[in-house]
C-alpha cells in the first residue's frame, strides 16, 4: 500500500549549466527544456584538458539539422572541428549553444565525445537532448488543460491516452458520478452534462511501466492508493524509487535510468523521466463514494498527442491518434457532443492490447469503460445501484476554494464543490498551487555523471601486470599467510 507521508528530496539533477566533458567519465544524458519561442542564454560545454571533439548525430526522429553547426530544436550547436587537439582555454575549444527554441514538441538530440590528447584511451560522452515543452493535465472532475493552453471539460468514463511521445506516455482512468443536481454548461463546448472524476493513472516512462490505481477492495482501498512498477507492488519511501532501464528495451535512457517517483508535500506523488517531464499526480480520499480521485499535472513535456494534446490550427480540440484535425467547432451543440463524446473519445480510449494499467483477475479496461457517459443534456445525473452526491451551496465552495489562487482553476475548484457537495476538492486543489516544477531553462539528468574509473595497465595481450598482482596480496592476503604457516609446520615435522 502506497501511504503518503512527508516531504523529500528525490534523486535527479537539475542546473542551471550543461555538465561538462570532464576526462574521464562514464556516458551521461542531460536534457534542456525551453518554451516555445524562447531565447536561451548562450551556453557552453567544456572539457578540463587538451582533447579531440567528436559528434555524433541520433539519427532518426532526434537527429539534429545540418553539417556543423547544427540546429537542434532550433537551437544552434557549434562544435569544435574534429580531429584537431582543442585546449579548453581556446576560443575554439569548446561546444557552444546560441538561440532560439523552435515548436512546441519539437526534440533533437546529439552525443559529444572528448578524447585525451596525450592518452586516447580516456575519454569522456554526454548525450545532450533539447525539447520544446510546456504543461498540461487535468483536475477535479476532469477539467482538462491542453499543452498549449485550451481549457476544456472531458467528462467520458473509461481510460484513455492523455499524453504520449516516443519516450513517455501517461493514461488516465476517469469514473463516473453520480449527483443530485445536473452540472452548468461548460463555457468552452457548450455541452451540458454530469461529471467523471480522475481514479488512477498509468504511465510508460522511458522502458518502465507505472501504475497508481486504488484496491478493488473497498476496505483496503481507504488505506490507500498502490503504486506498481512493471506490475509490482512498492512501497514509495522518503528516498523515493530510482526506476532502472531494462537493457536492450525501446525508450530506455542513456545511462541506464529511465527516471524516478518521489514523494512530495501534501501527498504529491511525482514521476519524473529522464528528460526532465514531470507528472505530477495528488490523490485525495473521497468518503461519500468511498473512491479515490486524483489531479493530474504534466510540466515540461514535450509531448503533443492525447487528451491532452496540442490542438492544431483550424480546430477546436485536440486531434486524433492518426493527427486527423477534428476541425473547427460545430454549431450544433448535438454535433459537438458527437465529435467529443463519441468520436474523439473513442478514439483515445484504450484497449486490451494497448492499456498500461494493472488489473484484478477478470477485468480489463472494458471494466471501467461506460459508453453512455456522459449524456448530452440529461434529465438527471443518476447511476444504477449508487447514491447521488448532494451538491453544497456556491458560499460553502468559495469558502472551500478561498486559498486558491489561480482564476480558473478557483472557477474549477468552486463548480466541482457545488456539484459533488465535496469539500475536500479545495485541498487537492491547494496542493496542486503549492507544488513548484523545475521550470523550463533547466539542465536536467536522472543521475549525476560518474568518473569512469581507470582501467589497470596490462600486458601480454590484457594479463594484468604488477598493480593486479598488488590487488589480489592485499584481497587474500590471511589465505596467503595461512597457507605460508601450513608449509613451515609441514617443513619443520619432516625435519
Amino acid at each position: 500500500m502506497l501511504m503518503v507521508m512527508a516531504a523529500s528530496v528525490g534523486p535527479g539533477v537539475a542546473q542551471a549549466d550543461p555538465q561538462d566533458l570532464i576526462i574521464p567519465c562514464a556516458d551521461f544524458q542531460y536534457s534542456y527544456a525551453a518554451k516555445p519561442g524562447e531565447v536561451i542564454t548562450p551556453t557552453d560545454i567544456e572539457t578540463n584538458k587538451d582533447a579531440y571533439w567528436e559528434y555524433t548525430g541520433s539519427g532518426g526522429n532526434l537527429a539534429c539539422a545540418g553539417a556543423g553547426p547544427y540546429t537542434c530544436a532550433g537551437l544552434t550547436v557549434t562544435v569544435p572541428t574534429p580531429d584537431v587537439i582543442h585546449s579548453p582555454a581556446a576560443a575554439d575549444g569548446k561546444t557552444t549553444i546560441t538561440g532560439t527554441a523552435a515548436g512546441l514538441g519539437e526534440q533533437d538530440q546529439f552525443s559529444l565525445k572528448t578524447t585525451d590528447a596525450v592518452d586516447t584511451t580516456k575519454s569522456c560522452k554526454g548525450t545532450y537532448l533539447f525539447h520544446v515543452t510546456a504543461n498540461g493535465g487535468g483536475w477535479g472532475d476532469p477539467h482538462l488543460t491542453t499543452v498549449d493552453g485550451v481549457h476544456y471539460d472531458f467528462q467520458s468514463a473509461g481510460e484513455f491516452t492523455a499524453l504520449r511521445d516516443d519516450k513517455l506516455e501517461i493514461q488516465t482512468r476517469q469514473t463516473a458520478v453520480p449527483t443530485a443536481t445536473i452540472p452548468i454548461t461548460n463555457p468552452y463546448t457548450g455541452i451540458r452534462h454530469c461529471v467523471a472524476v480522475y481514479t488512477a493513472v498509468a504511465a510508460r516512462v522511458g522502458s518502465s511501466r507505472v501504475t497508481l490505481q486504488p484496491n478493488p477492495n473497498v476496505e483496503e482501498s481507504r488505506r490507500g492508493m498502490e503504486l506498481r512498477v512493471d506490475g509490482k507492488l512498492v512501497v514509495l519511501s522518503d528516498k523515493g524509487i530510482t526506476l532502472n532501464a531494462h537493457s536492450g528495451a525501446s525508450g530506455a535512457a542513456v545511462g541506464g535510468i529511465d527516471g524516478h517517483i518521489r514523494k512530495g508535500a501534501n501527498g504529491v506523488i511525482e514521476i519524473v523521466d529522464a528528460r526532465g517531464t514531470q507528472l505530477v499526480v495528488t490523490p485525495q480520499y473521497w468518503n461519500g463514494p468511498n473512491v479515490w480521485y486524483l489531479n493530474v499535472n504534466v510540466y515540461q513535456t514535450s509531448a503533443i498527442q492525447g487528451t491532452l494534446g496540442r490542438i492544431p490550427d483550424g480546430s477546436w480540440i485536440p486531434a486524433l491518434p492518426d493527427g486527423t484535425s477534428m476541425g473547427p467547432k460545430p454549431e450544433s451543440i448535438d454535433q459537438r457532443y458527437q465529435d467529443l463524446y463519441e468520436k474523439f473519445a473513442d478514439a483515445w480510449r484504450v484497449t486490451d492490447t494497448t492499456s498500461l494499467f494493472d488489473y484484478a483477475p477478470g477485468t480489463n479496461t472494458a471494466t471501467f469503460t461506460l459508453d453512455e457517459w456522459p449524456r448530452n443534456s440529461p434529465p438527471s445525473c443518476d447511476l444504477p445501484g449508487q447514491i447521488s452526491v448532494q451538491s453544497a451551496t456556491e458560499a460553502v465552495a468559495q469558502n472551500a476554494c478561498a486559498a486558491v489562487e489561480d482564476p480558473v482553476r478557483k472557477a474549477d475548484c468552486v463548480f466541482d464543490v457545488m456539484v459533488t457537495g465535496n469539500e475536500g476538492f479545495g485541498k487537492s486543489y491547494e496542493a496542486i498551487q503549492a507544488f513548484r516544477p523545475l521550470g523550463t531553462g533547466t539542465w536536467y539528468s536522472p543521475a549525476p555523471p560518474a568518473p569512469r574509473p581507470t582501467p589497470p595497465t596490462t600486458t601480454n595481450g590484457g594479463a594484468e601486470a604488477g598493480g593486479g598482482m598488488a590487488e589480489l596480496v592485499k584481497k587474500w592476503w590471511w589465505l596467503i599467510l595461512l597457507l605460508i604457516l601450513i608449509l613451515l609446520f609441514l617443513l619443520f615435522r619432516k625435519k
